[in-house]
């Protein structure tokens, strides 16, 4: 659950800058232990992590010397990784979207556009959004809503305005149904990353057991679109593997402790995580991520088991304990539950 504990002036951007305002926070309220950090993707973040990872070792409860503190927004990484396929826009986006710009381009332009709305009978509540060139979130929702309208932006064509409009923005003509029927397939690709950013970003109950079932499904549906027959689908789709891949094919940027939070879920365990890895990332990759996830837990749990006995065990004693409980399930039950979050999604 989100609370906010402080808000404070950050004279600049630099890394050791925020690392030591956090730093001082952190003392101010007599916490003497971090366990992870959750930052956005800036190159100043590194620097801040850097920076308290090198100043805190000394603190009493460091944990690990700190290896886990580093966790990479997931909700951030999607719309970096969104941003980078939507930099070459498809000609049929940019016709909706100067569309809607006439629409929303004075008050009589939209009352002639509800005057269509209305002798066409078209139900939905409110009108069509324009988006916003730095939030890719928003051209989702101009989509979602202007293709609802799509009678209504058709019978605008008796209107010699609007087609003087379109005349003037250098030979991109008003959408056809073409475009219409190429926005609909791309809403439901965007749909994919809006839900799964709306799920990552709750505040009021726990994700980080959470966001692995949206992302696994999230690539294996990625996996699929790069084989689609579409050529502009497949391509986005690749974009976007790529550069999802930075951060979740990467051991520099992964932190396996997220997946031991899935590991620790009872109704999951290693054996779901270990199915999924091999479904979405084959059998190589798979056992390599796995093998990953069993040795931060081993790690994890010798850690904790000095601090409470006073006593380092090996990771073969750690293993007996964890491995008779974690391999325990069927791998039915984890190809239900995997093909259960996947029509989810």
């Amino acid at each position: 659950m989100q609370r906010i504990l402080n808000f404070c002036l950050v004279p600049n951007h630099k890394g050791e800058t925020i690392g030591k305002m956090v730093e001082s926070c952190l003392l101010n309220w007599g916490m003497d232990n971090i366990f992870t950090l959750t930052v956005d993707n800036a190159s100043s973040n590194d620097g801040a992590i850097r920076y308290l990872k090198k100043e805190t070792m000394h603190w009493r409860d460091t944990i690990l010397g700190h290896e886990f503190m580093h966790v990479r927004c997931c909700a951030h990484i999607l719309n970096l990784v969104v941003k980078e396929a939507l930099k070459d826009v498809h000609d049929s986006i940019v016709k909706i979207r100067n569309a809607v710009r006439y629409v929303r381009s004075s008050p009589a332009r939209s009352q002639s556009f509800k005057a269509c709305v209305e002798k066409l009978k078209i139900e939905h509540k409110g009108l069509v959004c324009l988006d916003v060139e730095t939030r890719w979130n928003s051209k989702y929702k101009m989509l979602e809503v202007a293709e609802k309208f799509e009678k209504a932006f058709g019978r605008l064509e008796v209107d010699p305005n609007y087609v003087s409009y379109f005349d003037k923005s250098k030979n991109i003509g008003p959408p056809m149904k073409e475009d219409w029927d190429i926005a609909r397939v791309f809403v439901k690709f965007l749909k994919l990353f809006y839900t799964v950013t709306l799920r990552f970003s709750c505040s009021v109950y726990v994700t980080s057991n959470a966001f692995f079932h949206e992302l696994m499904a999230l690539v294996d549906r990625l996996n699929t679109l790069m084989r689609s027959s579409d050529a502009y689908l497949s391509c986005m789709a690749i974009k976007m593997k790529k550069k999802l891949d930075k951060y979740w094919e990467n051991d520099a940027n992964l932190n396996f402790v997220l997946f031991a939070a899935v590991v620790l879920d009872p109704r999951f365990k290693m054996g779901y995580v270990g199915f999924c890895f091999d479904e979405v990332y084959g059998e190589y990759k798979g056992r390599l991520m796995r093998d990953g996830v069993k040795e931060t837990l081993y790690s994890l749990y010798a850690h904790y088991e000095s601090m409470c006995f006073g006593v380092y065990s090996s990771s073969q004693n750690s293993d007996e304990l964890i491995v008779d409980d974690v391999e325990d399930n069927i791998v039915l039950s984890f190809q239900q539950k995997y093909s259960r979050h996947r029509k989810g999604i």
